[in-house]
């Protein structure tokens, strides 16, 4: 797999890492700012990683698009409709997510079966903490939501769930689902303990894109039920 990396920031350079790791070839790095209008940077290539910024990522997923490259992109806090019509129409695959990590991907299932285990019984009140690095811009995270949504689906309900989000120090993630009932609490937590949880997610998940051959957009829900059935095989 020849890839691009379009954001070369920490978590650029963690996927660099993790394609080098699993024997990928990095075909281009470019930084948040650059502009790539010109030149042959797209010839050969595969599928173009997008860690950007929400003003960055409308502006330039279209275009790695218009080239017929493959994206997958992390970038939160901007709205994918228009990214997800152009893959439709130009075949190539979008996959976007808020988070790449195998272990959420897990903690989401387990998080919708508890809530659903548990919503015959209203006592048992939800809610979600969560933390992340000081320079983490969107509150609450794009995982945080994806949890809410879950437990809200499963039991039905209207009414938000409530959601604490703290910024601080280089924590790269933890998010923790809370039942609380009277006299017990059910929790369950997912700690990231680095950025490579991530990365090595975001490759397994590139390399689903290509192996699968699917067009339009894709999501790593997907991926992750298709390995899963698969015994996990890739």
């Amino acid at each position: 797999m020849r890839a691009l990396i379009v954001g070369y920031g920490k978590m650029g350079k963690a996927i660099e890492t993790a394609l080098t790791q699993r024997g990928h070839e990095v075909a281009g790095r470019f930084g948040r700012k650059e502009i790539f209008l010109e030149g042959n940077w797209a010839k050969g290539c595969d599928i173009a990683f997008e860690f950007t910024t929400p003003a960055s990522a409308p502006l330039i997923v279209p275009l790695l698009l218009s080239q017929k490259i493959s994206v997958l992109s992390g970038t939160t806090g901007w709205d994918i409709a228009p990214a997800a019509k152009m893959a439709r129409e130009q075949g190539a695959s979008f996959l976007h997510s808020s988070n790449f990590s195998l272990g959420v991907a897990a903690l989401r299932r387990a998080v919708a079966a508890a809530a659903a285990a548990l919503a015959p019984f209203p006592e048992f009140e939800p809610g979600i903490a969560e933390r992340h690095h000081a320079a983490k811009k969107d509150a609450p995270s794009g995982t945080a939501r994806a949890l809410a949504l879950d437990i809200s689906r499963e039991r039905r309900s209207e009414g938000s769930v409530p959601t604490v989000s703290l910024r601080q120090g280089a924590q790269p993630g933890e998010h923790a689902v809370y039942f609380e009932g009277a006299d017990e609490t059910v929790e369950l937590v997912h700690r990231a303990r680095s950025r490579s949880i991530f990365a090595h997610g975001a490759v397994r998940a590139a390399e689903w894109m290509i192996v699968s051959g699917r067009a339009g957009p894709l999501t790593f829900d997907e991926f992750f039920d298709d390995l899963s059935r698969k015994g996990g095989a890739s």
